[in-house]
């Protein structure tokens, strides 16, 4: 045998062992008709897609009928809206669309360490140009569990070549709890969950199959490219599960993976130069760009899952036993990790039933990351056991400690309808109509309890009629400031929204620093905050602060919350200038001499 032919047999080894099955299929099994393919099964997907789609909109039905953000329940929506909106300005006008000082001006905002969605901004562009950034946002909200759905459905082609429980594997995923969680919590970013199947892709392409490594690792380095420009953290934890893959399988079979390391290494190289080729700009401005956090973002210890909710739905799911999850770590729109007693049963008959290594494999993977989802130490239903898990020997890589582990939750959704899949397809090939059936019984229990709530954002008149009096790109102070307070913090961002970003504002909600301060969540409270807010504060210090960020303006606006008369008295002795009502909000010239020119 010449050298290409041993090449080629050790590179086979391995999927080969893979894919041959444990134990001869059962008579019954080997005289039942192949699954649907080609046409059929392309007919199938492409209802399937559309199917999905009749979905994302009955689930956001409520706030589309009313005209609604379909996220707005939470401020991050108007994060997001504002993000579309900014995207597009950057791309009409050719302007760095990563770095803004139209937020926290005049510092600016680093936008790598912010879910900017610069993807989505360009894709949704002409709907953000025609139609504004709450339309772009619907409509992102709308398509982010299609397109992940389709992806599974695609992603699971080598494991299931039926159709029909592809499609059915691919709605679990798709709009299974993890999806329904963020979607209520208004995380544009996390309903597009594309990255896990081009994950599981992947692992199967270049660890497994591959005869084409540079190329494969290539298009797996642009996957990751496109993933930076939707959410940076998931970028981390793909890489984190592909080398749980590695790990897994190089524990599994030692030798063959000897064999496939120069390939594997090869895929991993095409892979890197690509991301680094397309993202150089990006990794500069996330590790030595402006204005990025220079201090810890969060505690890890509390980003991980609670270990009740794999068994236990929150508040949105539809499942018996929502009401016995009320005490789980974090809230509702991070208790996304439910599979369920029913679900895991089916996952356990699957295994045991259908007795194929490739799928055993991917349910020890699954479990790994399962494991690793918890985080640091054992929580359950909100009590820290105090007993330390894997996530801890990560906590000290740099980029990736910042990473929530709890979100893993979708590449363990992932795996576990992939085995569902195969335990679906193997019940109908057998005309099990019990088995059948319970399977779907089973994944009923990941169903929403409800509809997508919002809330009405409220947009005085001055805004939708462009900010009178206020000259373009003119540096604003507002009352009440901008941030991330859950029901209204964004308010200020949709009025800045509305008036198609005419102004700067010196507020915001982000993740950045400043020259003072190595963390930043918000903008800083400052003096005239302090005095708006009827707390004692000197009028002198607030004016020289307002000066030093060159505001020009400060806008009260009236709100439920806001002690009108005592901010109009406190903002008239900082600025000197009496207000002026324009179309329902209080303006103030903080320049000398430039109210009559308005």
């Amino acid at each position: 045998m010449g050298l290409p032919a041993v090449r080629d047999a050790g590179r086979l080894t391995l999927s080969r062992t893979l894919e041959r099955p444990a134990v001869p299929p059962r008579p019954q099994e080997a005289a039942a008709p192949r699954p649907a393919g080609g046409r059929r099964g392309g007919r199938v997907e492409l209802l399937a897609v559309g199917a999905y789609l009749v979905l994302s909109v009955l689930l956001h039905a409520r706030p589309l009928l009313r005209g609604e953000p379909t996220g707005s329940i939470a401020a991050d929506s108007g994060l997001f809206a504002w993000w579309l909106e900014w995207n597009a300005r950057a791309l009409a006008q050719g302007v760095n669309p990563l770095y803004t000082t139209w937020m926290h001006a005049p510092d600016g905002v680093n936008a790598l360490w912010n879910t900017t969605v610069p993807v989505l901004g360009v894709l949704l562009a002409p709907i953000t140009w025609i139609a504004g950034p709450t339309a772009a946002y619907d409509v992102g909200m709308v398509l982010g569990p299609v397109a992940s759905a389709a992806a599974a459905v695609l992603a699971l082609r080598p494991w299931v070549a039926a159709a029909l429980p592809r499609a059915v594997a691919g709605a679990l995923y798709g709009f299974g709890p993890f999806m329904v969680a963020h979607a209520w919590a208004g995380h544009l970013n996390l309903v597009w969950m594309v990255l896990p199947p081009v994950v599981l892709w992947a692992a199967r392409s270049i660890v497994v199959t591959t005869r084409r490594p540079w190329r494969d690792g290539a298009l797996f380095g642009l996957a990751m490219a496109v993933q930076t420009g939707l959410y940076t953290q998931t970028v981390a934890l793909a890489a984190i599960v592909l080398v749980v893959v590695g790990v897994v399988l190089a524990l599994w079979f030692p030798c063959a993976a000897a064999r496939r390391f120069p390939s594997v290494a090869r895929s991993a190289a095409a892979a890197v130069g690509v991301y680094v080729a397309l993202c150089a700009y990006p990794l500069h401005l996330l590790l030595a760009g402006p204005g990025r956090p220079r201090a810890p973002i969060r505690d890890v210890s509390l980003t991980g899952a609670d270990a009740a909710n794999l068994v236990l739905p929150s508040a949105l799911g539809a499942a018996p036993g929502s009401g016995l999850g009320a005490g789980m770590r974090g809230y509702v729109g991070e208790q996304g990790s439910f599979l369920g007693v029913a679900v895991l049963l089916v996952v356990g008959v699957t295994l045991v039933v259908v007795r194929r290594r490739d799928v055993r494999i991917a349910a020890v993977v699954t479990a790994v990351v399962a494991v690793l989802s918890l985080g640091t130490e054992l929580v359950v239903l909100g009590h820290d056991t105090g007993l330390p898990l894997p996530w801890h020997a990560l906590t000290g890589i740099p980029l990736v400690a910042e990473a929530e582990p709890g979100r893993l939750a979708p590449f363990v959704a992932l795996g576990v309808v992939l085995v569902v899949a195969v335990g679906l397809d193997h019940a109908l090939r057998a005309r099990r109509r019990l088995a059948v059936l319970g399977i779907a019984l089973a994944a009923l229990t990941w169903a929403p309890a409800g509809l997508q709530e919002s809330a009405p954002v409220t947009v005085p008149s001055f805004f939708t009629a462009g900010a009178p009096g206020l000259t373009d790109g003119e540096i604003v102070e507002s009352w009440p400031r901008a941030s991330g307070r859950w029901a209204d913090g964004a308010d200020p961002l949709w009025w800045q929204v509305a008036a198609d970003l005419r102004y700067r504002q010196t507020g915001g909600y982000f993740i950045g620093s400043d020259g003072a301060r190595p963390l930043l969540l918000e903008g800083p409270v400052g003096e005239y905050h302090r005095g708006a807010a009827g707390l004692p504060a000197r009028a002198d210090v607030a004016r020289a602060e307002l000066a030093a960020r060159g505001v020009g303006a400060v806008l009260v606006v009236p709100r439920a919350d806001v002690d009108l008369p005592t901010a109009l008295r406190w903002t008239a002795a900082v600025t000197g200038a009496p207000p002026r009502e324009v179309d329902g909000v209080w303006l103030f010239d903080v320049a000398p001499g430039r109210g009559g020119a308005r």
